[in-house]
Protein backbone atom coordinates (compact mmCIF):
# COMPACT_ATOMS: atom_id res chain seq x y z
CA UNK A 1 0.00 0.00 0.00
CA UNK A 2 2.81 2.42 0.90
CA UNK A 3 4.66 1.55 -2.30
CA UNK A 4 1.80 2.95 -4.37
CA UNK A 5 2.14 6.37 -2.66
CA UNK A 6 5.93 6.59 -2.68
CA UNK A 7 6.47 5.49 -6.29
CA UNK A 8 5.22 8.78 -7.85
CA UNK A 9 7.32 10.78 -5.41
CA UNK A 10 10.42 8.75 -6.24
CA UNK A 11 9.82 9.14 -9.97
CA UNK A 12 9.44 12.92 -9.60
CA UNK A 13 12.64 13.07 -7.58
CA UNK A 14 14.55 11.04 -10.18
CA UNK A 15 13.31 13.24 -13.02
CA UNK A 16 14.27 16.45 -11.22
CA UNK A 17 17.73 15.10 -10.41
CA UNK A 18 18.20 14.10 -14.04
CA UNK A 19 17.21 17.59 -15.18
CA UNK A 20 19.66 19.15 -12.72
CA UNK A 21 22.46 16.85 -13.85
CA UNK A 22 21.86 17.88 -17.46
CA UNK A 23 21.92 21.55 -16.46
CA UNK A 24 18.33 22.14 -17.52
CA UNK A 25 16.11 24.42 -15.51
CA UNK A 26 12.53 23.34 -14.99
CA UNK A 27 10.50 26.52 -15.13
CA UNK A 28 7.05 26.72 -13.66
CA UNK A 29 5.03 29.20 -15.73
CA UNK A 30 2.05 29.06 -13.39
CA UNK A 31 3.36 32.02 -11.42
CA UNK A 32 4.28 35.47 -12.69
CA UNK A 33 7.32 36.70 -10.81
CA UNK A 34 8.86 40.16 -10.98
CA UNK A 35 12.28 38.49 -10.99
CA UNK A 36 11.76 37.47 -14.62
CA UNK A 37 11.58 41.10 -15.76
CA UNK A 38 14.82 42.97 -16.46
CA UNK A 39 15.39 46.00 -14.25
CA UNK A 40 14.32 49.32 -15.73
CA UNK A 41 15.18 52.72 -14.33
CA UNK A 42 12.23 55.04 -13.86
CA UNK A 43 12.24 58.55 -15.29
CA UNK A 44 13.88 61.09 -12.99
CA UNK A 45 14.32 64.84 -13.28
CA UNK A 46 16.88 66.80 -11.34
CA UNK A 47 15.62 68.62 -8.22
CA UNK A 48 15.94 72.37 -7.79
CA UNK A 49 19.36 73.61 -6.77
CA UNK A 50 19.34 73.61 -2.95
CA UNK A 51 18.75 76.97 -1.26
CA UNK A 52 17.76 75.74 2.19
CA UNK A 53 18.93 72.17 2.52
CA UNK A 54 18.64 69.77 5.46
CA UNK A 55 22.23 68.55 5.50
CA UNK A 56 22.80 65.27 7.33
CA UNK A 57 26.47 64.46 7.92
CA UNK A 58 27.79 61.05 6.89
CA UNK A 59 31.11 59.85 8.30
CA UNK A 60 32.52 57.02 6.18
CA UNK A 61 35.94 57.17 7.83
CA UNK A 62 37.03 59.00 10.96
CA UNK A 63 40.38 59.79 9.38
CA UNK A 64 38.84 61.79 6.51
CA UNK A 65 39.61 65.49 6.37
CA UNK A 66 36.67 66.08 4.00
CA UNK A 67 33.15 66.31 5.37
CA UNK A 68 30.26 64.55 3.61
CA UNK A 69 26.55 65.43 3.73
CA UNK A 70 23.25 64.28 2.23
CA UNK A 71 20.26 66.59 1.83
CA UNK A 72 17.37 65.01 3.73
CA UNK A 73 14.83 67.21 1.91
CA UNK A 74 15.68 65.88 -1.54
CA UNK A 75 16.22 62.23 -0.59
CA UNK A 76 13.72 59.99 -2.39
CA UNK A 77 13.11 56.28 -2.91
CA UNK A 78 11.93 55.31 -6.37
CA UNK A 79 9.71 52.42 -7.39
CA UNK A 80 12.75 51.10 -9.25
CA UNK A 81 14.64 50.54 -5.97
CA UNK A 82 16.95 53.54 -6.40
CA UNK A 83 17.60 55.95 -3.53
CA UNK A 84 18.29 59.43 -4.96
CA UNK A 85 19.72 62.41 -3.10
CA UNK A 86 21.87 65.54 -3.25
CA UNK A 87 25.31 65.04 -1.74
CA UNK A 88 27.73 67.69 -0.57
CA UNK A 89 31.48 67.28 -0.04
CA UNK A 90 33.27 70.04 1.87
CA UNK A 91 37.04 70.34 1.82
CA UNK A 92 38.23 73.46 3.60
CA UNK A 93 36.35 76.35 1.97
CA UNK A 94 35.49 74.41 -1.18
CA UNK A 95 32.22 72.52 -1.55
CA UNK A 96 31.03 70.22 -4.30
CA UNK A 97 27.39 69.26 -4.85
CA UNK A 98 26.08 66.38 -6.90
CA UNK A 99 22.80 64.55 -7.44
CA UNK A 100 23.34 60.82 -7.11
CA UNK A 101 21.43 57.59 -6.96
CA UNK A 102 22.23 54.26 -5.35
CA UNK A 103 20.72 51.13 -6.83
CA UNK A 104 20.44 49.03 -3.68
CA UNK A 105 19.89 45.60 -5.18
CA UNK A 106 22.86 45.60 -7.56
CA UNK A 107 25.29 47.68 -5.43
CA UNK A 108 25.69 50.42 -8.06
CA UNK A 109 25.62 54.22 -8.12
CA UNK A 110 25.11 56.91 -10.69
CA UNK A 111 25.63 60.67 -10.86
CA UNK A 112 22.68 62.58 -12.33
CA UNK A 113 24.20 66.05 -12.12
CA UNK A 114 27.01 68.16 -10.70
CA UNK A 115 26.52 71.51 -9.00
CA UNK A 116 27.54 74.82 -10.55
CA UNK A 117 27.61 77.06 -7.48
CA UNK A 118 28.20 80.25 -9.49
CA UNK A 119 25.06 79.93 -11.65
CA UNK A 120 23.10 77.85 -9.08
CA UNK A 121 22.31 75.06 -11.56
CA UNK A 122 23.01 71.41 -12.32
CA UNK A 123 25.32 70.21 -15.07
CA UNK A 124 24.39 66.77 -16.38
CA UNK A 125 27.20 64.28 -16.96
CA UNK A 126 28.21 63.46 -20.52
CA UNK A 127 28.10 59.69 -19.91
CA UNK A 128 25.58 58.91 -17.16
CA UNK A 129 26.41 55.28 -16.43
CA UNK A 130 25.68 53.02 -13.49
CA UNK A 131 28.96 52.05 -11.82
CA UNK A 132 29.82 49.40 -9.25
CA UNK A 133 30.43 50.61 -5.73
CA UNK A 134 34.00 49.45 -5.24
CA UNK A 135 35.76 48.68 -1.97
CA UNK A 136 37.93 51.81 -2.08
CA UNK A 137 34.86 54.11 -2.37
CA UNK A 138 34.28 54.48 1.38
CA UNK A 139 31.60 57.17 1.06
CA UNK A 140 29.29 55.27 -1.28
CA UNK A 141 29.85 52.03 0.62
CA UNK A 142 28.77 53.81 3.82
CA UNK A 143 25.78 55.41 2.05
CA UNK A 144 24.68 52.03 0.69
CA UNK A 145 24.98 50.51 4.16
CA UNK A 146 22.85 53.28 5.66
CA UNK A 147 20.33 53.74 2.84
CA UNK A 148 19.84 50.12 1.77
CA UNK A 149 18.97 48.01 4.80
CA UNK A 150 19.50 44.30 4.04
CA UNK A 151 20.65 45.21 0.51
CA UNK A 152 17.26 46.48 -0.64
CA UNK A 153 15.68 49.90 -0.96
CA UNK A 154 14.11 51.36 2.18
CA UNK A 155 10.35 51.52 2.55
CA UNK A 156 10.27 55.27 1.96
CA UNK A 157 12.33 58.45 2.24
CA UNK A 158 11.45 58.90 5.91
CA UNK A 159 13.00 55.54 6.78
CA UNK A 160 16.15 56.43 4.81
CA UNK A 161 16.48 59.84 6.52
CA UNK A 162 16.01 58.21 9.92
CA UNK A 163 18.73 55.68 9.13
CA UNK A 164 21.10 58.48 8.04
CA UNK A 165 20.44 60.45 11.22
CA UNK A 166 21.09 57.42 13.40
CA UNK A 167 24.18 56.53 11.41
CA UNK A 168 23.67 52.78 11.85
Amino acid sequence: MKFRHTLPALLALCLSLTAQAEGKLIKNNNYALDVDKPWEEQAYSLPAYPQTADWIEVKPDWLQSNRFFVDGKTLSVGQDGVVRFISRVVSGKVENLSVEGIQCKDNKYRAYGFGDSVNQRWIEPMRPLWQDIVYSDKLRRELRTLLCPFGSAPRDAAQAVESLRKGD
